[in-house]
């Protein structure tokens, strides 16, 4: 069965979006970007059955090239935070053939956004059950990404903003007034100075195009469609619907509820939402087929009262005819008549309230029915939350427990090895000393002093570049030997 489905995102340069990136991958093809001087390959992506590129008259035919297009686009947008492209994601009914739906999306973007001065760069995906998922169903849907400035006639991109006079309610220009004065401002030149504004070039922008191309995309759906598979722009509280909405579910979540069922919220909301509509749904037959019921017996009724209103006339006829002098019996008869046609008429005012009150009664019940239905989804749902939010925070706290281990385990090693290091540096000295002494108390008196005053004495006679001292300054801190 076609759904409905619209959403309209901006591409931009503030969320890490490039516009190039972004037309590789939505076309599965091979483009590089001149802006970050690297190749955006999509070519070995699935499932692509159509891409196309759609311009408007004044054009350059030279953006039929995805690349150039969407480098040109690139280079126009200086700033870091610039919004290169708009996108519009629709979903396509599977009803249709691959041709139909190729014309189908072909048409609408031609006279929504082509014919306002856009270039559309638009492909339809057409993802197919695969091993990793084989229950799920094709998902036939079309990716358009817009431009966002317009063309001027040389087919150089416009501003998107321009400046333009404040006019008051008469068109006239209004003047800039000086404050210090209290007259007009005089320009350069003696020239007098209006008031200006900064106006959007084009009303793509404006929030109220959305409504315009939901409503247009589902008139262009509902030609290909039969009238009870209707598609509607309209929320269900617009359409008059007791019905509750689901909310988008998206790849992630079904994924996640495919490895482990109830994991999703958002799958398990609308499973939930489902079964309510569903109920409802089963509840509101049966409440009509009551009222139809109903209607019957009041028809029959109806028929039974006025079939015997009809006799209870040929009777009075009859008596009247056979007491055709008794002035009385006429006058009887006659009010008898009046006084049964008032009573029929107050059964009957008194019947279509009884009617009315029933159904209003149904109708309340119909709404108390789903009103505790649904609070007791919201209980659900609010218990179901707060179970998860418990065992997201114990989670939390079992991770942060696992770290505050895991750091204090790796501190301790650390210390081990930097204690083993003192160690080996501490006996590496107890060696080194005890290697001293043994020298010390092995050699002569004097050939220790001997060396020590031949040391001394060459210290103090060579210069310090002669011993490969480049310092001729002062000795600061510890020095060697005698103290200068």
């Amino acid at each position: 069965m076609a759904i409905f489905h619209l959403s309209v995102k901006i591409i931009s340069r503030s969320k890490g979006q490039s516009a190039i990136a972004s037309a590789a991958y939505r076309s599965g093809d091979k483009l590089h970007d001149e802006r970050y001087d690297e190749n955006q390959d999509y070519t070995n992506k699935r499932f692509i059955e159509h891409s196309e590129i759609q311009l408007p008259e004044n054009a350059p035919q030279k953006y039929l090239d995805r690349a150039t297009l969407w480098n040109s686009v690139e280079k126009a947008e200086k700033a870091k935070n610039a919004q290169l492209a708009r996108e519009v994601e629709l979903a396509l009914p599977r009803e249709l053939s691959a041709e139909q739906r190729i014309k189908l999306v072909h048409d609408y973007v031609q006279k929504s956004f082509v014919n306002q001065g856009m270039i559309a760069d638009w492909s339809i995906h057409n993802p197919q059950p695969d091993k990793d998922n084989p229950n799920k169903p094709a998902n036939p849907h079309a990716h358009i990404m817009l431009t966002m400035r317009s063309l001027r006639s040389n087919g150089s991109w416009a501003p998107k903003q321009k400046s333009t006079y404040v006019l008051d309610k008469n068109g006239q220009k209004v003047p800039a007034i000086d404050s210090k004065t209290g007259k007009q401002k005089i320009g350069a030149r003696g020239r007098k100075m209006w008031k200006r504004t900064t106006v959007a070039y084009n009303h793509w922008n404006d929030p109220q195009n959305v409504e315009k191309w939901r409503e247009a995309w589902s008139k262009e759906v509902n030609q290909y469609l039969a009238p009870e598979k209707q598609i509607d722009h309209r929320s269900y509280k617009r359409q008059g619907k007791e019905q509750i909405p689901t909310i988008h579910e998206g790849y992630i979540a079904r994924k996640m509820e495919r490895e482990a069922t109830g994991s999703s919220e958002r799958v398990s909301f609308n499973q939930i939402v489902k079964y309510i509509n569903n109920e409802l749904k089963s509840l509101r037959k049966q409440i009509r087929g009551v009222i139809s019921e109903i209607r019957k017996l009041e028809k029959g009724r109806d028929q039974n009262e006025k079939v015997r209103l009809e006799q209870d006339t040929r009777a009075n006829q009859t008596r009247t005819s056979r007491e055709p002098t008794m002035g009385g019996g006429i006058q009887r008869t006659i009010a008898d008549n009046r006084e049964q046609s008032e009573n029929g008429r107050t059964n009957g005012t008194a019947e279509r309230a009884g009617r009315t009150d029933t159904h209003q009664l149904h109708q309340q019940s119909i709404g108390a029915t789903a009103r505790r239905i649904f609070q007791d989804f919201r209980l659900f749902a609010e218990r179901q939350r707060e179970a998860r939010q418990r065992q997201r925070r114990l989670s939390q706290s079992l991770r942060h427990r696992e770290t505050t281990e895991n750091q204090l385990d790796a501190e301790k090693q650390r210390l081990t090895r930097q204690k083993h290091v003192f160690d080996n540096q501490q006996q590496q000295i107890t060696e080194r000393q005890n290697q001293i002494r043994k020298a010390f108390r092995d050699a002569p008196q004097s050939q220790i002093l001997e060396r020590y005053y031949a040391r001394f004495h060459q210290r103090r006679t060579q210069p310090n570049h002669a011993r490969g001292i480049d310092y001729q300054g002062p000795i600061l801190g510890r020095s060697r030997g005698r103290s200068r």
